[in-house]
């Protein structure tokens, strides 16, 4: 099974590797990284998120059985005034179906959210308040937030698990 990812991120590639490989034992699973663009900003806001995993999946897709989107951003939901750092995943076949899902989400300090609405992005203010360069290739921002008891690698793993769920049990 061949499984394109639209990102350059080792991190990303190692989650769907993971995911596919547990999802489906009997398949030789070829993870191959893909250069795209998302066609969102690079802080992606609310419905921006989704739609940048969609489009990297798409653009992804070329040969192989699935194109892979990841995208991280930040998410409101109605009724809460919080906001939430997220992940979504896209995975689309050759048929053009589409699955989407999404991982855990979580807060962010106020002072890195403001930053991330006046135009920064996750990685610039996470690396510079912890200290560890491209902390997204790393344990990620909830990695650091959390003190280890989660990290990047965990949240999406999770995120592609969402999105495959749908295509694991045709069947039921």
């Amino acid at each position: 099974m061949k499984v394109n990812v639209g990102t350059s991120n080792s991190l990303k590639l190692e989650a769907v590797r993971t995911v596919f490989a547990v999802a489906f034992p009997e398949d030789h699973i070829e993870v191959n990284a893909i250069d795209v663009t998302s066609g969102v900003p690079g802080q992606p806001f609310d419905e921006q998120v989704a739609t940048g995993a969609i489009n990297r999946a798409r653009a992804a897709l070329l040969d192989a059985d699935y194109g892979v989107g990841i995208e991280a951003g930040i998410v409101g939901f109605p009724g809460c005034e919080e906001r939430f750092s997220v992940q979504f995943c896209a995975i689309v076949d050759r048929d053009g179906e589409i699955t989407v899902g999404h991982g855990p989400g979580y807060t962010l300090p106020s002072k890195v959210l403001a930053k991330l609405e006046a135009g920064s992005d996750l990685n610039r203010e996470m690396s510079e308040l912890s200290g560890i360069d491209e902390i997204r290739e790393k344990i990620g921002a909830v990695g650091y937030l959390s003190n280890g008891m989660t990290d990047r690698l965990t949240i999406t793993r999770d995120a592609v698990l969402m999105a495959l769920i749908p295509r694991i049990k045709k069947t039921v």
